[in-house]
């Protein structure tokens, strides 16, 4: 039909579970082709899956060989918890590796395609790093505190070829990533009172991605129901 606004395509890591899935799930009912990378097979069944790990180059080839040169959005929601413990180099070089470098080779790599769509990436980041440390996993929040440089960083590269680059830094979020301390809707560490769910989540994520955020890059959103207020 003319005038028909072509499909947007995006990429998502870690798109089976979590705030990944939310946010592949919300891009395909606004009306986005999805290509989601995970390790695990069971991503939502529009997605074009791409089964692998998120911070593998090849990987991510493969994922953007789907797009055809022209990638819209790029999210990327892949990562492992907070555990320990602390002081494992094991555990320490494996997070970095996935919070950190993951995202890293995800934007290097596709920012040529990023660049002909004038496209948008968001990376999923936390509050811890940035507004709180870890007993558990120093190597965690050093991970998330340095995607704020990482995004920043990248936001200055991608600015003259027409991409932005935003993070997200949920706080609480109900998802089987890092069980509670307590129940989901009770929480007197958060103002709001509970935890935020991923589809609250994806909401900001698919709002940094459109047209409503044009002006936005280099961006840090907090979406902690108030968390780092107290």
């Amino acid at each position: 039909m003319t005038g028909q606004r072509p499909t947007r395509t995006a990429i998502v890591t870690g798109a089976a579970s979590g705030i990944g899935r939310a946010t592949a799930e919300r891009l395909l009912a606004d009306g986005w082709r999805v290509i989601g990378i995970d390790l695990a097979e069971a991503m939502p069944e529009a997605v074009t899956s791409v089964v692998g790990d998120a911070t593998s180059p090849e990987v991510i080839e493969r994922a953007l060989a789907a797009v055809d040169l022209s990638l819209d959005g790029l999210v990327c929601a892949a990562g492992v918890p907070p555990s320990g413990p602390w002081d494992d180099a094991a555990h320490w070089s494996n997070v970095l590796r996935v919070d950190l470098t993951g995202p890293f080779e995800a934007l290097r790599l596709s920012m040529p395609a990023l660049s002909a769509a004038n496209g948008s990436a968001v990376i999923i980041g936390s509050i811890v790093g940035p507004a709180e440390g870890s007993t558990r996993s120093p190597a965690y929040a050093a991970a998330k505190a340095g995607l704020g440089g990482l995004v920043k960083s990248m936001a200055l590269i991608g600015a003259p070829l027409g991409v932005r680059v935003n993070l997200v830094e949920p706080g609480a979020i109900d998802t089987p990533f890092d069980p509670p301390r307590y129940p989901p809707d009770a929480r007197p560490d958060v103002p709001l009172g509970r935890m935020g769910t991923a589809a609250e989540v994806a909401g900001a994520i698919v709002f940094l991605l459109g047209p409503d955020a044009t002006y936005i890059t280099g961006a840090s959103l907090r979406i902690d129901g108030g968390r780092t207020l107290l």
